[in-house]
């Protein structure tokens, strides 16, 4: 299903989705003019062709304890790739970790209890790779759907 095959109906479906993916499917019927079955065969259409791909729970870090959030930006040493991104796979606190071009090969997001975990989490790293560390301090634009 290409970009252009969504309609406002599927564009609506998947807003309501994003907010609560708990929604009924007669409520979400009832909010945008369809049938239950209607808004059921176009759900599965969407996850049969890959644009949904799942179902989840977005989660209160901070209700769990996590006071900060950071993104670690991370070059390995010559060698070293394998390693680090076992390394990455292996710290529970990091929640998401991309491959990107440029001096880093590696760009994480990780929660922290407090900033004293820093030093614990980072230390598997020290001889395998650069690091470098941000605090987020906000986030002016929450993760978000792409543009229909």
């Amino acid at each position: 299903m290409l970009k252009s095959a969504l309609d406002s109906f599927d564009q609506s479906i998947i807003d309501i989705l994003l907010i609560d993916s708990r929604t009924s499917l007669r409520a979400i019927g009832a909010e945008i003019g369809l049938t239950a079955p209607a808004v059921r065969d176009r759900i599965l259409r969407m996850e049969d062709t890959g644009i949904i791909e799942g179902f989840s729970v977005r989660l209160n870090a901070r209700a769990l304890g996590f006071m900060l959030e950071a993104i670690l930006n991370v070059e390995p040493l010559p060698g070293r790739l394998k390693e680090v991104e076992q390394i990455l796979r292996d710290t529970p606190e990091v929640l998401e970790c991309s491959v990107v071009t440029g001096n880093d090969c590696f760009v994480a997001r990780f929660v922290l209890k407090d900033v004293g975990d820093l030093d614990r989490i980072l230390e598997p790293l020290h001889n395998v790779a650069r690091t470098k560390t941000s605090i987020v301090h906000r986030k002016p634009i929450p993760s978000r759907r792409p543009p229909f």
